[in-house]
């Protein structure tokens, strides 16, 4: 009986380590600046970049998300099950603006999360002129256009206006007949329906789509997409 007892204690403590909330390290360093590139690719970004083990990603809220350890090295070098002290974190807050997507990043204190934290602000302030940044400089050329294919089976509501919080208008489709025309930004593609109503679609949800199946025009589908 005794040893029944001692091995319900046992499992009952080692329950409570288990989902016992972590306590959380001391904000050491904190960024604010624009950037060109809307919050959903602020966060995937960040997921792709620094989301990365011994950190793992998570969204908290719908503007914010952040990474936050959850192995950590031992003094003989064994990954430990949990990480309860002083637990590493970087967080993010991207909300649209009328100037730019506002971006807030901040790190804690302790090894590594100050590394990542600069990876991320230096990838997306670079400037939209920078092969490197996350949103460069991207213009397509007159003519037939076309939705990625993430977008199949889901309709795109055009932008009214070249900015995040314009009007939304008319919708389409992959198929949809689409000709980007001249008038549009880096971030934003002015594009014309067949029905002839005109509109902004973001340049980076969009490919360039020939009409000729030529090598050529593959070719520069491919330059520009």
């Amino acid at each position: 009986m005794n040893e029944r007892a001692m091995e319900m204690r046992r499992r009952m403590l080692a329950f409570r380590d288990a989902h016992r909330p972590p306590i959380p390290a001391k904000e050491a360093k904190r960024w604010t600046f624009l950037a060109a590139a809307p919050p959903r690719e602020v966060f995937a970004v960040m997921e792709q970049m620094i989301g990365t083990f011994p950190f793992r990603f998570e969204l908290t809220g719908e503007s914010s998300a952040r990474i936050a350890e959850f192995r950590r090295k031992g003094v003989i070098g064994q990954w430990s099950r949990h990480v309860e002290i002083f637990t590493r974190w970087v967080s993010c807050e991207a909300r649209v603006t009328p100037a730019g997507t506002e971006v807030t990043v901040v790190a804690s204190r302790g090894r590594g999360p100050m590394p990542r934290a600069l990876q991320l602000v230096q990838l997306l302030t670079r400037g939209s002129a920078d092969s490197r940044t996350v949103y460069r400089h991207r213009t397509l050329p007159a003519g037939p256009v076309s939705l990625v294919a993430s977008w199949a089976g889901m309709p795109y509501h055009l932008y009214t206006e070249p900015r995040w919080d314009a009007p939304r208008g008319p919708r389409v489709l992959t198929a949809s007949g689409v000709e980007a025309i001249p008038g549009g930004t880096g971030s934003f593609t002015r594009v014309r329906l067949a029905d002839g109503t005109e509109g902004y679609i973001e340049t980076d949800q969009i490919v360039a789509a020939p009409e000729a199946s030529t090598r050529e025009a593959q070719a520069g589908a491919a330059r520009f997409g």
